[in-house]
């Protein structure tokens, strides 16, 4: 009996140091490999087109977190108090993409700013989606990376493989584009299956004028206490303005996973103070005459703790997708497109501008 006991408690010590070994060797080799992007880094742009923007030209921009194709109405997300980490087929991906590509094309949007792009991860099967969206535009396209982790190995089952970013499609001549990091509020090892967000800037110059347009595409901390979203808005405002003082147009839109000041939190209450909250934008951080262009006649987001119900008069909304202005631009419009989170669980926001 004695012997028997021993056995047993011989093999389950045996076990706990084998997953116990290969946990450690796991955190090495992840540690080993972790993505770690340079402060600035040159991103290279495919198909440029050789049209300039005219000084006296309408611009229209949309701006949409796509989800990766996988957050449409059917779903929802673990981190959001769900319980899926993926859909359950691949073909939802693609039709979501297709769905979102049909959206853009008939909004006439000239440039257009997509956040949460996979190239190689898991929770979208695989699919390259950069190259799907980019798939019939007629434009530029240029792409910088957020997020590559080999291996994500929480929750059951696994998140695994991420590889993701920002995509910009762009219907106007490129002179640069570039990664600019922004800081990160997690720690090693939290650190190492972390997005590593950034700014993704492009420049597109001006017939007859020695300025610039300067496009941002962003996507700033989510899950976090609250610095790493206070900390990107700082570096967020010096870049932009910088780019200002230099004479250059500024616009810059995205997912800020914060509201801004002109929204009426009246019309979406926080039922859902458990899980996701939405942080503000500081525009004190802004000089005199940036703007900040949201439209909250719509939400522009929603929490992923369940499918989306449209019947349910309590779904936690948000309204964290807009733009920033620097006070050289005129804003025409800003509109919320109602696709009523079919195919992702941001809707696109859209702006018309003019250079002053």
């Amino acid at each position: 009996m004695k012997r028997s006991v021993r056995r047993i408690l011989s093999a389950a010590a045996g076990v706990i140091g084998a997953a116990v070994t290969a946990a450690a060797l796991l955190l090495i080799i992840l540690s080993v490999r972790e993505y770690r992007p340079k402060e600035r880094e040159t991103v290279k742009i495919s198909n440029n087109p050789d049209q300039k923007i005219s000084e006296n030209q309408e611009i229209s921009v949309l701006t949409w977190n796509t989800g990766y194709g996988a957050l449409s109405e059917t779903e929802d997300f673990f981190m959001d108090g769900g319980e899926k980490v993926r859909p359950d087929h691949k073909e939802l991906v693609t039709d979501n993409i297709e769905a979102m590509k049909k959206v853009i094309k008939k909004s006439g949007a000239q440039v257009v700013f997509l956040q949460e792009v996979d190239r190689n991860s898991k929770r979208s099967y695989y699919i390259n989606e950069t190259e799907a969206f980019s798939d019939g535009w007629n434009g530029s396209t240029g792409y910088a990376r957020n997020f590559l982790c080999d291996y994500i190995p929480y929750p059951l089952p696994t998140i695994g493989k991420a590889d993701a970013g920002l995509l910009t499609l762009n219907q106007f001549q490129s002179d640069q584009a570039e990664r600019i990091s922004l800081p990160t509020p997690f720690s090693w090892p939290v650190r190492i299956c972390q997005l590593k967000r950034c700014l993704f800037l492009e420049r597109v110059p001006i017939e007859g004028s020695s300025r610039q347009v300067v496009f941002v595409n962003l996507h700033l901390e989510a899950y976090d206490d609250g610095s790493g979203k206070e900390a990107q808005t700082k570096l967020l405002a010096q870049v932009l303005e910088e780019e200002y003082e230099a004479g250059n147009y500024v616009i810059a839109g995205g997912d800020f996973n914060q509201t801004f000041e002109q929204v009426d939190a009246d019309k979406y209450p926080v039922w859902d103070d458990d899980n996701f909250q939405a942080g503000k934008v500081e525009e004190d951080l802004f000089e005199e005459g940036w703007q900040f262009a949201a439209d909250d006649s719509l939400p522009t987001c929603r929490l992923l703790n369940r499918p989306y119900d449209r019947s349910d008069k309590k779904t936690q909304f948000y309204v964290i997708d807009g733009f920033i202005l620097s006070p050289n631009v005129k804003l025409e419009q800003v509109k919320t497109l109602n696709e009523d989170f079919k195919n992702s669980d941001h809707n696109p926001v859209q702006i018309k501008i003019k250079l002053k």
